[in-house]
């Protein structure tokens, strides 16, 4: 009698984990997901000193660029991707070596798609005195939707106060994508 009772003790409790563990769907999805990391290419421009006027926002760098997400699940055999929020967002001068963003007073990184409006997902108001590059402080907004469309526009926007100390500089704004992802 006493190995009926520990045995069904046992199935009981063994039910009541099992039942437990696996009693929501969106439990084992979490438990699932994972996230993975999509590099945007650097992107490398130059910028005319005497296009900007003085002390205004203005559009420093725009590219339309586009991320094949059916590409991304087949590669990593997932069942769907969540959520995509900007992981890193960093602005560089590669050249003229003595040159610093003295002249930037802030910025900010805009993501849009033919559908959607502009949206945030990085800015910066503090810049250090001499620096080569700004790391942007993040917004971590929702950007699957954009990121999804054929194509997308990210933008770059700089406070300007001339005069920039060069007639030309050649700049590289990297950025990586954060997406968490469902697996098969």
């Amino acid at each position: 009698m006493d190995k009926f009772y520990t045995r069904f003790t046992i199935l009981i409790i063994l039910a009541i984990f099992f039942g437990s563990s696996f009693s929501s769907c969106e439990k084992i999805e979490d438990l699932a997901s994972f996230n993975i990391t999509y590099s945007n290419p650097d992107l490398t421009f130059t910028l005319d000193s005497m296009a900007y006027p003085p002390k205004s926002e203005v559009i420093l760098f725009q590219k339309i660029l586009s991320i094949n997400i059916d590409s991304i699940i087949s590669k990593h055999e997932l069942d769907g991707i969540e959520n995509a929020k900007f992981e890193t967002v960093m602005l560089q001068i590669e050249s003229p070596d003595n040159v610093n963003f003295n002249w930037l007073t802030s910025g900010r990184v805009t993501v849009s798609s033919l559908d959607l409006s502009e949206t945030e997902i990085a800015s910066t108001t503090s810049i250090p005195n001499n620096s080569r590059s700004i790391e942007f402080i993040l917004t971590n907004k929702e950007v699957l939707s954009t990121i999804k469309a054929d194509s997308f526009t990210l933008k770059l926007y700089g406070n300007v106060t001339p005069p920039i100390p060069v007639k030309t500089l050649q700049m590289v704004l990297e950025s990586k994508i954060k997406m968490r992802v469902l697996p098969l």
